[in-house]
């Protein structure tokens, strides 16, 4: 049997045939000898199916290219979108890290200048405590070889005083030998304040000694923060330009002309909110095995309230910046060295100032810093109590919301503020410093908000 040919090239076929004939018919007698055969025709009909074929194959490949470079370029699209948020939540804390870095130093210098004039001074006590104790081994060398108590040298006052003649003699001698009582008197109780100086300056040189030690070990631990933070932002700085280049490739290589290129853009934006979705899911995914595996860790070691976050909100919590991702945004930065000398009792939240802060939870406001009176660490900020006695302390805020005051009621989702960079936060990207305090002692927000930040 022979195979059947395909419906386009039978159709071109009967076409051609159907027109040839009507030529033949319709050309002068004179002029038939000049037209095609019939064959010559479907030879050239054939052919023309053929190209038409490969040019169908063509376009099919060329299309599934370029849904291929559109699924890539919105995954691309993503991963920077990704990238560029995580960039600005690590450099945010390399400047953090590097303002801590900076006053550990200060520390470390004014430690060190401290320990250097202890130990001048212990160095002076020693040189004088010597002199004197010298001065006090003469007196009894010369008490022993010339039979006085101290003195001068040759004086043998004792001799006088057996020798004196009459009474007048005996005073004036009295009085000598009064003299030299005192002298050595005052030799001694200046040897014994000396020697209780000199331990007391080695006592100080040593607490000097101690704490010079203490600030350059802070600064070199603050300094290896500083150095793997810097590393991080470095690498995802890397990651950005790497993808910026390929999303350039990818948009170089689409030769679609603009009718396809309105269905090309709703194509990739279709997938690109369906990675974001996965992505979110994913680190969904890994927050809760890391809290399942962090509160499994403080079940077994029972560790300080500071080092988790506390027992859950009853009702639960909401993330106290929208739009705000955990892991993207915000990260699990409690302990991170800070300026001052301290670690960091709260998490940061990046995002653009002026995004609304909300509260996480029901509560009253028990604090606030307004800009007419902010403090010089959190600058503008506002605390409220949930429920649960936790207290949410919300710092470096561009403003507060109308109506926010001490005693005022929050309900949860309610805008109580803004993001900004107030207090000492003045040369670092907007955030919100988030703290919780609960039972009176500082505790880790981080395993409370990052489940609800996506």
């Amino acid at each position: 049997m022979q195979p059947q040919m395909p419906r386009t090239r039978r159709w071109w076929r009967s076409a051609l045939l159907a027109a040839s004939m009507v030529a033949v018919l319709l050309v002068p007698a004179g002029l038939a000898a000049a037209a095609p055969s019939t064959g010559e025709l479907l030879r050239k009909v054939e052919q023309a199916a053929t190209e038409a074929e490969l040019r169908n194959e063509e376009l099919s490949e060329v299309r599934s290219e370029i849904r291929a470079a559109e699924q890539e370029l919105a995954s691309v699209g993503v991963a920077l979108e990704d990238a560029r948020a995580r960039l600005v939540a690590a450099e945010g804390q390399v400047v953090l890290a590097e303002e801590a870095l900076a006053d550990a130093r200060v520390e470390q210098a004014r430690s060190e200048a401290e320990h250097e004039l202890a130990e001048r001074r212990r160095v002076e006590a020693e040189l004088e405590l010597a002199e004197q104790e010298a001065v006090l081994d003469q007196q009894v060398v010369d008490g022993f070889k010339y039979g006085t108590i101290g003195g001068v040298r040759g004086s043998a006052m004792l001799e006088l005083l057996r020798r004196a003649e009459d009474p007048n003699r005996y005073s004036v001698g009295m009085r000598h030998l009064q003299v030299v009582v005192d002298d050595q008197e005052a030799t001694v109780h200046l040897v014994a304040e000396l020697r209780e100086q000199r331990e007391e300056l080695a006592d100080e040189a040593a607490r000097a000694r101690a704490a010079a030690v203490q600030t350059a070990l802070e600064a070199a631990v603050t300094l290896t923060a500083v150095e793997q933070l810097r590393e991080q932002a470095t690498l995802i700085a890397d990651e950005i330009t790497r993808d910026e280049r390929r999303q350039r490739e990818l948009l170089d290589n689409l030769q679609v002309s603009a009718s396809e290129l309105e269905d090309t853009v709703t194509r990739v934006e279709a997938r690109e909110r369906e990675l974001r979705q996965e992505l979110a899911e994913q680190r969904a995914r890994e927050e809760e095995a890391a809290r399942r595996a962090a509160a499994a860790a403080a079940a077994a070691a029972a560790p300080a309230a500071g080092a988790h976050g506390g027992p859950p909100v009853s009702g639960g919590i909401l993330c106290p910046v929208p739009g705000v991702v955990a892991g993207r945004d915000v990260i699990n930065d409690w302990g991170f060295p800070r300026s001052g000398g301290r670690t960091h009792q709260g998490n940061d939240l990046f995002a653009s100032r002026g995004t609304p802060v909300v509260a996480v939870a029901d509560g009253v406001v028990v604090r606030t810093n307004p800009p007419s009176r902010p403090s010089r660490l959190g600058g503008i900020t506002v605390t409220y109590r949930s429920g649960d006695g936790s207290e949410w302390y919300n710092a470096h805020l561009l403003a507060l919301a109308e109506g926010i005051g001490v005693g005022s009621p929050v309900s949860r989702g309610q805008t109580i503020g803004t993001v900004g960079n107030t207090g000492n936060a003045r040369t670092t990207p907007p955030h919100l410093h988030l703290g919780r305090r609960y039972g009176g002692v500082w505790v880790n927000p981080w395993p409370t908000i990052s489940p609800v930040c996506r």
